[in-house]
């Protein structure tokens, strides 16, 4: 058994004991201690909602099937033990089976709504067809969670860039969350990028609606910041900022060159290029003077060819490259 494991087993057995009010002094500085550590508290609260619903799936096969393996084997090793149980025992049995129960409870709550995760490294694309039918294609060094539930189909973007042609589905939602901004589909096709500490969105087919994450947050009487997007139009907003987010037209297949190995610029800042490039090599570029990366950048690169694009970069602007091992820094003539 894991660490999580035990500690979604702990979490029910406090949970058990305190519905039956047993602790006493010492107990409760134990079970105090035991919230201290991070992540408990919330596995805590988890298997308290789960023990006030249990009722709810205590018909789940799943449940039934599990919780009848677990009540024989402690049936069979209650017989060995006491051949004639006493009250004491039959009440320590009794709450014992409950927290079996709840344990196995809570361990299918938390497993079923464990988010499945996609991540790809340096240099490494991936296309991922979730269980909805939308296809996800991932770029290089990027990270989502997904979470696919009845009311609505989830992904968290947590760094690099994903394109989403989303299945069709108007009863169930399809949200992508970067940043501090919530894309919101039914069936379109649109990417997202973290990049820079922006979020860019561009819209190929469809609509979406990007949303402020802290919408939900926000006090009654706020405005909430909510923009249509069409198809062809790229959104770029700056994480955190207050400033509204801007809406360009770019180059739609410029924009996609990288499902094809290439990386394209088209006035780019060399900060924000660099950042690109790093996400397909091994070999790393570093900006020493943080006033090149303004320079704005034009060309067509092979995804992973960084001695290319720093040979463009030196031979066009003022700029001189020196190796360091794996490192190529980029610095002011």
């Amino acid at each position: 058994m894991s660490a999580g494991d035990d500690a979604i087993e702990a979490a029910a057995l406090w949970c058990v004991q305190l519905s039956e009010g047993e602790l006493d002094e010492q107990d409760w500085r134990r079970f105090e201690a035991w919230l201290e550590t991070p992540g408990h508290a919330g596995l805590f609260q988890d298997a308290a909602a789960v023990w006030q619903a249990s009722g709810a799936v205590g018909d789940w096969p799943e449940v039934i099937a599990l919780r009848t393996r677990a009540l024989n084997r402690f049936g069979n090793a209650k017989q060995r033990r006491w051949p004639v149980a006493s009250p004491g025992r039959l009440k320590w049995a009794t709450g014992y089976a409950a927290a079996l129960l709840l344990v196995v409870t809570v361990t299918l709550f938390w497993y079923g709504n464990r988010p499945r995760q996609y991540e790809t490294g340096i240099g490494e694309r991936q296309v991922a067809v979730l269980a909805d039918g939308s296809h996800v294609s991932l770029d290089a060094v990027t990270a989502m969670k997904v979470r696919m539930k009845d009311e609505g189909r989830q992904v968290e973007l947590v760094e690099g860039r994903a394109k989403f042609d989303v299945a069709k589905d108007p009863l169930r939602p399809f949200t992508v969350a970067a940043g501090d901004k919530l894309i919101v589909a039914v069936g379109t096709s649109f990417s997202v990028e973290l990049i820079g500490g922006q979020v860019r969105v561009v819209l190929y087919e469809g609509q979406v609606e990007v949303r402020d994450r802290a919408d939900t947050a926000r006090v009654a009487g706020a405005a909430a910041r909510r923009l249509v997007m069409r198809p062809g139009s790229e959104l770029v907003g700056a994480v955190g900022s207050s400033e509204p987010a801007q809406l360009t037209r770019p180059d739609l297949s410029q924009s996609l060159s990288w499902e094809q190995g290439l990386v394209n610029f088209e006035g780019e800042p060399l900060a924000r290029a660099v950042e690109r490039m790093n996400r397909y090599s091994a070999k790393r570029i570093r900006i020493a003077d943080p006033a090149l990366g303004a320079i704005r950048v034009d060309g067509v690169y092979r995804a992973g060819d960084l001695d290319a694009f720093v040979e463009g970069i030196t031979a066009l602007h003022p700029v001189r490259q020196n190796t360091l091992g794996d490192e190529i820094v980029l610095q002011g003539k």
